[in-house]
């Protein structure tokens, strides 16, 4: 049984370890490259975890022990834009893609964001040719606010990515 949650101080490593394989499993689809990554003593949500008064936070699903999903938060900090977040960082590991495990991190980042009375909307950045994550993304209620062609440039390759909003109901 997958269990879902927010991540902790206590899961670092776990944290570490699950977002170095996801840039390796997957590299065309985050903007970070695990060549750098990899590199870094202390990666952006590891910080976060330290951080009790972070408003960033990021969920995992387990299958026992075992890190098998990502999804975060990251809210805006100016005056001006504190109103809106960003869902970053989702990842399925290949094994347990098609289950829904996708589907119900981002519910519960989703409603963990809407618990601060102060956020208003929630954006992403998603590739167009990640169909399945695009077919989620709008199950669960997010619509498409622009188009950046040619956003990443991987060798010769160019991908396109759509930029969702999902407005407080």
């Amino acid at each position: 049984m997958i269990m879902i949650r927010p991540l902790n101080e206590y899961d670092k490593k776990v944290y570490r370890m699950t977002r170095l394989e996801c840039l390796q499993a997957y590299p065309e689809r985050f903007g970070s490259e695990y060549e750098e990554e990899v590199l870094k003593p202390e990666l952006y949500f590891e910080k976060c975890l330290s951080d009790k008064d972070s408003p960033n936070f990021i969920f995992g699903a387990f299958d026992g022990e075992n890190c098998v999903g990502l999804c975060g938060f990251v809210r805006e900090n100016s005056a001006r834009t504190k109103h809106r977040g960003e869902i970053v960082q989702m990842y399925v590991h290949p094994d347990y893609q098609g289950r829904g495990i996708g589907k119900q991190l981002l519910q519960n980042v989703i409603h963990k964001a809407f618990e601060n009375e102060a956020i208003e909307q929630i954006v992403l950045g998603v590739f167009s040719s990640n169909v399945s994550a695009n077919k989620v993304y709008e199950q669960l209620g997010f619509v498409e606010y622009g188009f950046q062609p040619n956003y990443f440039k991987i060798g010769k390759d160019y991908l396109h990515q759509r930029l969702m909003i999902l407005m407080r109901k």
